[in-house]
């Protein structure tokens, strides 16, 4: 099947004079002005009158077979459904594990992945989950990386936070070494994903890592770094040290100046809102909430939407420019993980796209070639979703 699009204004996020689009099957096969479908092929030619062309959101942090646990078993999360992604304009999304890897496990994640493969968008997991030692498919984590093609990465991995392991700095780097070496031999990131908690130590003992060891900084990938005035500037020393950090989407019970969208804009006006930031949402994973004693006050479910329009209320309201806002969940999420092909509008790329109407509302979506959302609406719908 061929689909040309027509008249967009393309942001690849980078902001391109190329205004058509052509696919072929998967990929992005032609990009330029005035193409036109060749007589000898069956197609379809899609107008967008001026409206916005993005890459497909990568989502690399999302709990897809359910999360939560915290408040008992009937506290746990469900399995996400595949439109719930689409219509947010996700098209790759990284499952992970949370809390709960008792009733939870690395295969049911994996086959989660798996699943939402088939149904048409792109899926890679992290192995293991809060708990050091981590919890793996086969022996090791290095093997993992090194022999399942959907394994990224470790994660994701708790530390300065009550409901870690509480891992000691020799464990963290025994992680890390694993996740490098596994990494390097399946030719992926192998990135330590750590979530961080609210906890006085925040980054210490990562910064000790780095001053004891030879692990690059490069190899972790610290997320929720928005959740405290304390953590925002660790993670900026970190970035500047040249570290990545993750910006959790939909935190709209944290201070203004902690949402992602603040957050973004303080970034760019210290000219620090570069390649090696990421926004991911925590969707579909418990939401709990704790009072100062460590004691369960409540428990909601996170939303996979948050992350799009986080990152679009930067563009609206605080002034982030668009294609630095969309690079931190494009361009600079397939960077960070090393995701080929991903991430990008450009010849040879999966044909992962989503259209924004004149208000930058999600419209339609293509993940690897196949339309999935239309005029706002779901083309493709999971197996068990209602038609």
């Amino acid at each position: 099947m061929w689909q040309l699009l027509k008249n967009a204004k393309i942001y690849s996020p980078k902001y391109i004079e190329e205004t058509d689009v052509l696919i072929v099957g998967s990929s992005i096969a032609v990009i330029g002005r005035n193409l036109h479908l060749p007589d000898f092929v069956k197609g379809e030619e899609i107008d967008l009158n001026g409206l916005i062309l993005t890459p497909g959101f990568i989502d690399a942090h999302v709990h897809i077979c359910g999360g939560g646990g915290e408040a008992g078993p009937a506290s746990r999360t469900p399995e996400i459904q595949l439109s719930q992604l689409t219509l947010s304009g996700t098209t790759t999304v990284v499952g992970c594990l949370g809390t709960d890897s008792v009733s939870r496990s690395i295969p049911e994640l994996l086959t989660k992945a798996y699943a939402l493969e088939d149904e048409g968008i792109s899926t890679f997991i992290y192995s293991g989950a809060y708990q050091v030692p981590v919890r793996t498919l086969l022996p090791t984590l290095q093997q993992d990386l090194a022999l399942i093609e959907k394994v990224i990465g470790a994660g994701e991995i708790a530390i300065s936070d009550h409901r870690s392991a509480q891992p000691q700095i020799a464990e963290l780097e025994r992680l890390a070494s694993e996740a490098r070496v596994g990494g390097m031999l399946g030719g992926k990131a192998g990135v330590v994903h750590l979530h961080l908690g609210e906890g006085k130590r925040g980054l210490d003992y990562i910064w000790k890592i780095l001053e004891q060891t030879e692990i690059p900084i490069t190899q972790f990938m610290p997320t929720h770094i928005n959740r405290t005035h304390s953590l925002i500037e660790q993670g900026i020393q970190f970035l500047q040290a040249g570290g990545h950090i993750d910006l959790t989407a939909g935190c709209d019970d944290f201070p203004a100046e902690l949402q992602v969208p603040a957050v973004l804009s303080m970034l760019e006006q210290r000219d620090l809102l570069n390649e090696r930031i990421t926004v991911t949402s925590d969707g579909n994973g418990s939401m709990p909430e704790y009072n100062e004693e460590g004691v369960l006050v409540g428990m909601g479910v996170g939303s996979v939407e948050v992350l799009w329009r986080d990152v679009r209320e930067a563009v609206h309201h605080h002034g982030v420019a668009l294609e630095k806002a969309l690079s931190t969940i494009t361009s600079n999420v397939a960077g960070v993980l090393s995701l080929k092909n991903k991430g990008m509008i450009r010849v040879g790329y999966d044909a992962d796209l989503v259209v924004l109407d004149e208000s930058l509302q999600v419209r339609d979506v293509w993940a690897k070639g196949n339309y999935m959302v239309r005029n706002k609406k779901p083309i493709l719908k999971g197996t068990y979703e209602k038609k």
